[in-house]
C-alpha cells in the first residue's frame, strides 16, 4: 500500500531539497511513501540488473547504463524512483548528482503489492513523459511484459515467462533466456523456504 502525504503541492526543486528518510515519490506535487520490497522482488531486479551491467560492460563502444534504484524527473512535479532504468549513450546530460533530469530509453518496474500503481498509474505516468520502452516484472506470475510506446501509449511487444527469451531494440544484441531470471538458483531457494 502506498502513502500519500496531503497539503501543499510540492515543486520538484522542493522535492529535491527534501532531507526524508524512506523511500518517498513525488506525484502531482504530492508526497507518495513507497512500501519497502519484498526479498523476492529485490533478488529478481538484482539479476535483472546485473545480467544487464554484464553484457553492457561487455560491448565497445558503450551502449549506455543501467541504473538500479534512481529518482527519475518526469515532470516539475513528479518524480518517480523505478527499480531500474537503461539511458543510452550519448544522453548522459539527463544525468545529475542523484537523479535523472529527463526520460530514460527504458524502465523497469517489479510489481509490488500495489499492483495496479504499476500495472496502470505508473504505465499511464511513463507513457505521458515518452518514456520509449517500459517492462513489467510480475515475481508472482514469473512474467515480463514488454511494452513500447506508440502514438503516445503503450502497446504490448510481449508477454514473456520461463521458456521465453527477452530481447529488446532498446538495447541491441541483449538476450535473456528468463529461466535464468525467474530461476536464479538464489531465488528458488528463498522460496522454498
Amino acid at each position: 500500500m502506498t502513502t500519500t502525504q496531503h497539503g501543499a503541492k510540492l515543486t520538484l526543486a522542493e522535492y529535491l531539497a527534501l532531507e526524508i528518510d524512506g523511500l518517498w515519490e513525488l506525484v502531482d506535487g504530492e508526497l507518495c511513501e513507497m512500501p519497502p520490497p519484498n526479498l523476492d522482488h529485490q533478488r529478481l531486479v538484482g539479476f535483472l540488473y546485473r545480467m544487464l551491467c554484464t553484457y553492457l560492460d561487455g560491448t565497445t563502444p558503450s551502449l549506455g547504463e543501467a541504473l538500479w534504484g534512481v529518482g527519475v524527473a518526469l515532470s516539475e512535479s513528479r518524480m518517480l524512483i523505478p527499480d531500474l532504468v537503461f539511458v543510452r549513450a550519448g544522453r548522459e546530460d539527463i544525468q545529475q548528482a542523484n537523479y535523472l533530469d529527463g526520460v530514460p530509453d527504458l524502465v523497469v518496474e517489479a510489481l509490488s503489492t500495489d499492483r495496479q500503481r504499476d500495472l496502470a498509474l505508473k504505465r499511464a505516468w511513463y507513457a505521458e513523459a515518452g518514456v520509449p520502452e517500459y517492462w513489467i516484472l510480475d515475481p508472482v506470475n514469473d512474467t515480463l511484459t514488454v511494452l513500447e510506446l506508440s502514438g503516445g501509449e503503450y502497446t504490448e511487444r510481449a508477454v514473456l515467462g520461463h521458456g521465453d527469451t527477452l530481447t529488446t531494440l532498446t538495447i541491441p544484441g541483449f538476450e535473456l533466456p528468463l529461466e535464468h531470471l525467474f530461476g536464479h538458483p538464489m531465488r528458488t531457494r528463498s522460496l522454498s523456504r
